[in-house]
């Protein structure tokens, strides 16, 4: 066809014909160039929902586990309170319960976060493949809270070691769970003890609670992700 174009002098359609195939090849390009960013896109799309999904069933065990924690520490909090009451009242009648109590001391719940949701994801390169920013913010707030929690532990593992053990050892019969120095039961360093943990134990709870809403919040945004576009 060129052939006869160019020989029959009919010039004009021949360029006609070239343009038409050059467009033809450009559309054609373009047309895989956007399967490409359609196939990446999808690609990318998978990825993100493995992710995101990883990210899900992580911070619901961590949620289960804080619940659990929570409820732990809350019962040792009443218990430590009313060991308090009775040391104030002096009431020598409850020195078994008070005993009791004391051991009980040495219990504390324990929720412990050593891999950083945030930077694993950083570090791994999935964290690029998140496009919702309040997400990755609020993964990086959580990061910040549970290390906190960890401090926290860490304090009340400190406190049952390094006060505790030293004041009980010589304070209760471990092995009949009954109290063999009554002054030193009712005295100030275990009251002192109780406090510390009454305190400490207030802490936990208003930051297993924080934990949790984190993580209620971080889960709503991921279900909106998971949603079909």
């Amino acid at each position: 066809m060129r052939r006869s174009s160019v020989s029959s002098g009919r010039v004009n359609g021949y360029l006609l014909y070239a343009l038409g195939e050059i467009i033809l090849i450009v559309i054609g390009i373009l047309i895989a160039l956007q399967i490409d960013r359609w196939n990446d896109q999808n690609l990318q799309r998978s990825e993100a929902i493995a992710v995101y999904e990883s990210i899900s069933q992580q911070i619901m065990e961590d949620r289960n586990k804080l619940g659990e924690a929570k409820t732990k520490n809350l019962m040792f909090s009443k218990a430590y309170e009313r060991a308090n009451e009775i040391i104030e009242l002096r009431d020598i009648s409850k020195a078994d319960s008070l005993a009791l109590y004391s051991v009980l001391l040495s219990q504390y719940s324990d929720f412990y976060r050593d891999a950083p949701i945030y930077n694993t994801l950083a570090v791994s390169g999935q964290l690029k493949l998140l496009k919702n920013k309040e997400i990755t913010r609020d993964l990086q707030m959580l990061d910040l809270t549970y290390n906190t929690v960890n401090k926290s532990e860490s304090i009340h593992w400190d406190i049952i070691i390094n006060e505790l053990s030293p004041e009980l050892r010589s304070v209760v019969n471990y092995n009949t769970m009954k109290p063999v120095k009554i002054d030193r039961l009712y005295g100030v360093e275990l009251q002192n003890i109780f406090i510390e943990s009454i305190y400490l134990t207030k802490i936990k709870d208003a930051l297993y609670g924080q934990a949790i809403a984190e993580i209620d919040s971080i889960l709503s945004g991921i279900k909106r992700e998971l949603k079909p576009i």
